[in-house]
């Protein structure tokens, strides 16, 4: 299948890569050519525009940062929209709002073109192992036309009727994921303060009935002080936000998503913008002095 990628950060350069591995005819555009070159290397076509990409793919995928982004792409010019095929399918992979994601679909529609809203669960390491989680959000019939290209990269994937409802999945289970560790990390600074061992604890939850892949990859993650970023601290703060916006329009109450922003926007404010999610930890050890190690307490 002819494949364009839009977007060639952690998620989309390996999206590509995979699809390279698969026997995908793969086109790719970034703003920065710079990160294209590795995936050239192993076969890919450089596409000068969007709207370049779009008119040789019979699926082209965008993952990019947020809503502005996606419009940039797709409504800018020599976007997306101006040169896709009418049998072909543009599928956002980004995480962005419910309000944008209907318009989204609103504006294919009237265009006579057809768009797939499918946000993904997982990172890096699940794309290159071909597990990684697909929510895809549209008609049956363009879904289906995704599929053999998300086929590359996922081993799971669950059809909405709405893109609407793809991007409320997404949003719903970013905001879990931060409850989560903000969870963890609050467990585990009490329980240090306490002279109990956090790598013990880590120990018993994957154990025990609260045992979570999470808790055990990103536990040990804080153990080793390893903030390498697999998801961005500020691309979360942003799902939050995200979150919050919908939950205005549908009178849904959030107050955990509430106090888990502001914590997310204490962890921007010391700087943490560029590390792992995982590190608005590193705001509650400030708040407790002390710190999450090995050794600790």
């Amino acid at each position: 299948m002819r494949v364009g990628v839009i977007g060639l950060g952690i998620m989309g350069g390996a999206i590509a890569e995979r699809l390279l591995a698969t026997g995908h005819e793969v086109f790719v555009y970034n703003r920065t050519r710079e990160k294209a070159e590795p995936l050239l290397a192993q076969g890919a076509q450089w596409a000068d525009t969007p709207a370049t990409a779009a008119a040789h793919s019979e699926v082209v995928i965008s993952i990019v940062t947020d809503p502005a982004a996606v419009e940039q792409i797709t409504f800018g010019e020599c976007g997306v929209l101006s040169a896709l095929p009418s049998d072909s399918v543009h599928c956002d992979m980004s995480t962005v709002s419910v309000a944008w994601t209907r318009h989204m679909a609103q504006t294919y529609r009237q265009a006579g073109r057809r768009f797939v809203q499918a946000p993904v669960l997982g990172g890096r390491k699940q794309i290159l192992e071909g597990t990684l989680l697909v929510f895809g959000g549209g008609a049956q019939e363009n879904v289906a036309r995704c599929e053999p290209a998300w086929r590359a990269f996922s081993d799971k994937i669950w059809h909405f009727p709405t893109a609407e409802q793809a991007t409320t999945t997404k949003l719903a289970c970013n905001m879990l994921i931060a409850h989560m560790m903000v969870g963890l990390g609050q467990s585990l600074l009490f329980a240090a303060k306490g002279g109990v061992s956090p790598a013990m604890l880590i120990d018993i939850l994957s154990k025990s009935n609260l045992g979570a892949p999470m808790y055990s990859t990103k536990g040990k993650a804080l153990l080793e002080r390893n903030f390498r970023a697999n998801f961005f601290v500020r691309h979360l703060l942003k799902d939050l936000t995200l979150a919050e916006e919908a939950a205005r329009e549908t009178n849904t109450p959030l107050p955990m998503n509430a106090l888990t922003r502001e914590l997310f926007v204490a962890a921007m404010q010391q700087g943490y913008a560029d590390e792992d999610y995982s590190a608005v930890v590193k705001v509650l050890e400030s708040l407790a002095g002390i710190e999450i190690k090995e050794e600790t307490p």
